[in-house]
């Protein structure tokens, strides 16, 4: 069970920003213990405050949001991305890198290691509809580390993951993104958007995956 600090910081790192009373709010629980958690986050440099004034109402307000060091307490997996690369590595044939350009070589890298993540988890999917698969998926990406929620809307579903397990790699390397929305499309067996993505300034990385995506291609065939 999360304290409530660990609580507070989730409700951050998912809305990228709260008052005091919009924490009472969400928590049930008096001004002065919201107040004192967030003191103590701050002071730790877990979460950081900046003043807003509301325009023409009175004395501003403070607002607080994650610190650097407040989104690095959720998990990072650069050792799994390691430990995945090293295994992946040992398999590749002299073949299969012969002609490619070195940006090249760093996606059959990581599209291999998409394929052998599929294969791990797609007994959890097999044979089921992309109704039952969407909160799974969602389930295998908070077991990797991700902090991710679903939601059905008119003709999508969509996978939000507020929590970039490769944070201070992503950046330098956006084929990771490539990786990752590959893996959801094996695991969904659909095609999937990354319409919103950490690594090029969102708040959250967002997935969306068409309920008549299926049908279309099948048309189409």
């Amino acid at each position: 069970m999360q304290s409530t600090k660990e609580q507070i910081l989730a409700h951050l790192m998912k809305s990228g920003a709260a008052t005091v009373d919009s924490l009472v709010r969400e928590f049930g629980l008096a001004r002065m213990t919201i107040r004192q958690h967030l003191a103590a986050l701050e002071r730790d440099a877990f979460v950081v405050s900046r003043e807003e004034r509301t325009a023409g109402r009175g004395r501003p307000h403070l607002v607080y949001s994650l610190s650097e060091g407040g989104e690095e307490s959720f998990p990072r997996r650069y050792e799994r991305l390691a430990e995945l690369a090293l295994e992946e590595v040992a398999f590749l044939d002299a073949g299969d890198i012969a002609g490619l350009s070195p940006s090249e070589k760093k996606r059959l890298l990581l599209m291999k290691i998409a394929e052998r993540l599929y294969r791990q988890h797609e007994p959890k999917v097999r044979e089921k509809p992309l109704s039952e698969r969407v909160p799974i998926v969602t389930d295998i990406l908070t077991e990797e580390g991700g902090f991710a929620e679903w939601q059905a809307r008119e003709g999508e579903f969509e996978i939000t993951d507020h929590n970039c397990v490769y944070r201070r790699v992503v950046d330098a390397h956006p084929v990771l993104c490539e990786w990752h929305v590959s893996l959801l499309g094996q695991l969904l067996d659909d095609d999937v958007e990354g319409t919103e993505l950490i690594s090029r300034g969102a708040d959250a990385c967002r997935f969306v995956v068409k309920t008549d995506a299926k049908s279309a291609k099948s048309k189409g065939s």
